[in-house]
């Protein structure tokens, strides 16, 4: 009993910590309206964002990571969620498909180690595993010029 009220007291604690560590980076980034990519350090830790329209992407890691290399994840997630959504990167659009956001993230990075960060490369394993409902209308241009052609020559050859 008392070995599960210490490692729930400690779950509540790191989250909170959690918490207002996020809270303090959202306080220190929220001004910021340009769209390119910047860099913060905070509480021992290196911070590199990017804003896009109506929302953010934060990459975190100690600061003893090189922040090119950070910088350069980054990179390649906004790249592949821009790939994936079609250009048309909005909170509503990823709240509506986070299940492939999420399988990109994890295409990126694996417990800390970075897999991939071109962001075709990633975009292409996304696609992988989400084949059979082909990204729900957010199709690559050139996934739906194929779409487009394999439509065009079915209905010739029912002809």
């Amino acid at each position: 009993m008392i070995r599960k009220y210490l490692n729930s007291h400690s779950h509540r604690k790191n989250v909170q910590k959690q918490t207002s560590f996020e809270k303090l980076i959202f306080s220190k980034t929220s001004h910021s309206t340009q769209q390119e990519l910047d860099v913060l350090v905070l509480d021992n830790s290196l911070v590199v964002y990017r804003c896009a329209s109506d929302f953010t992407i934060y990459v975190t890691s100690s600061t003893s990571e090189n922040e090119v290399i950070i910088a350069t994840v980054l990179h390649g997630l906004y790249g592949a969620l821009s790939l994936l959504t079609n250009g048309l990167l909005e909170k509503q659009i990823l709240l509506e498909h986070f299940d492939v956001c999420m399988l990109a993230i994890d295409e990126l990075i694996d417990e800390g180690i970075i897999l991939e960060i071109d962001p075709d490369g990633i975009y292409q394993r996304v696609c992988m595993h989400d084949s059979t409902s082909e990204l729900a209308g957010m199709e690559h241009p050139l996934s739906q010029a194929l779409a487009s052609a394999r439509e065009q020559i079915s209905r010739n050859l029912l002809r």
